[in-house]
């Protein structure tokens, strides 16, 4: 489990896979050629930035690598196999993206309870940020951006979710009078005009190349 309190940043009974997958943006599935030992040993990890201030997502994951490179000699490289994953697309609507009028090139991802379901909110996003947020936190399979559309954007998917999504532990949301919001993937279609579907396609992996246990602190 990963914890982030202000600058401190704790992770609790932690594996190495669970450690490459927050730092590189993959599910556990995506990662091959390591030893065993990477799923089933557990660490607990207490860190702080060197950077002042609350760190971002991005900044946490840049200091999950370093330790990555430093405390388990980390070594790997990218490939592209045949997965089952969730492709987005445009659908035949159109697009119904709103670009973002922020400034900067750090996005905020998030989710809240929304009008009959949950709302995932992008702030100042690319399809790809929403996409790696999809795959970490949300859908059981990688999540690959074939829109061809670049850009940052700001948008809302008021979905209800089911027991696949979130690792099978789907937020409890209050009840509410208004009607249920539909699935996810009839959300993202009609408030977006985008079109998730499950298929087989090349997905990034991480290779590992050489990793060592870390000695004890």
């Amino acid at each position: 489990t990963l914890f982030r309190s202000g600058r401190d940043f704790k992770i609790r009974n932690g594996s190495l896979g669970d450690l490459i997958g927050f730092a590189y943006g993959v599910q556990m599935k995506q990662i091959v050629g390591g030893p065993a030992w990477i799923d089933n040993d557990r660490y607990d990890i207490s860190a702080v930035p060197d950077q002042p201030g609350s760190p971002n997502v991005e900044q946490l994951r840049t200091m999950v690598r370093k330790l990555l490179t430093d405390r388990f000699s980390l070594k790997f490289h990218h490939e592209k196999r045949e997965f089952s994953a969730y492709v987005l697309t445009v659908s035949t609507t159109g697009q119904k993206l709103t670009p973002t009028q922020l400034k900067g090139s750090l996005p905020n991802l998030g989710a809240r309870p929304g009008n009959g379901g949950l709302t995932l909110v992008m702030m100042n996003g690319t399809l790809a940020d929403f996409t790696g947020f999809l795959q970490m936190l949300v859908l059981d399979k990688p999540v690959v951006d074939q829109t061809g559309i670049s850009g940052r954007f700001d948008e809302n998917v008021t979905f209800t979710p089911d027991e696949s999504q979130f690792n099978g532990h789907p937020p409890k949301l209050p009840a509410t009078d208004v009607a249920e919001a539909p699935d996810l993937f009839t959300a993202i279609q009609r408030q977006l005009g985008l079109k998730l579907a499950p298929e087989k396609t090349a997905v990034d992996v991480i290779a590992i190349d050489h990793v060592e246990k870390p000695s004890p602190n």
